[in-house]
């Protein structure tokens, strides 16, 4: 009878990992855009989001780079909420770190100009679609 249940427990620790393992691999994967987009888009839009999101990370590391020791020390606090943090945080930006950001936001724009222009029809109703379903979950 012992033997049963330790089978049956390894059994069902088997079945929850490989789940939990699923679910957050196809979180991983998850994309801002749906696949049926993703499968339209031309190879200069495909890098063109590559760039822009390159561009974004570029710009977190800098920012990250000039963080004095108290913004270093928000970031560690744990007592906050990710959204606290946030806002804590920029409201400490000085004007060189506000500057960055914009340099940054300037760039990322223009990209992101150049993609919606290279965009057909059919991809903007998509994404359209896309929003409309993520509106209502919210």
């Amino acid at each position: 009878m012992k033997s049963l249940n330790n089978i049956l427990l390894i059994f069902l620790v088997t079945i929850l990992t490989i789940n939990i393992s699923y679910s957050q691999e196809k979180r991983k994967h998850s994309h801002k855009y749906s696949q049926e987009l993703i499968e339209t888009l031309s190879s200069y839009q495909k890098e063109l989001i590559e760039k822009e999101r390159k561009y974004l990370d570029k710009q977190r590391d800098a920012i990250r780079k000039t963080f004095s020791i108290e913004q270093k020390e928000m970031v560690a606090d744990s007592s906050l909420t990710n959204s606290q943090k946030r806002n804590k945080i920029i409201a400490s930006f000085s004007s060189d770190q506000k500057e960055l950001i914009e340099k940054y936001d300037k760039r990322i724009d223009t990209i992101r100009k150049k993609f919606y222009n290279s965009l057909s029809e059919t991809q903007k109703s998509l994404i359209k679609k896309k929003r409309k379903k993520s509106k209502k979950n919210d």
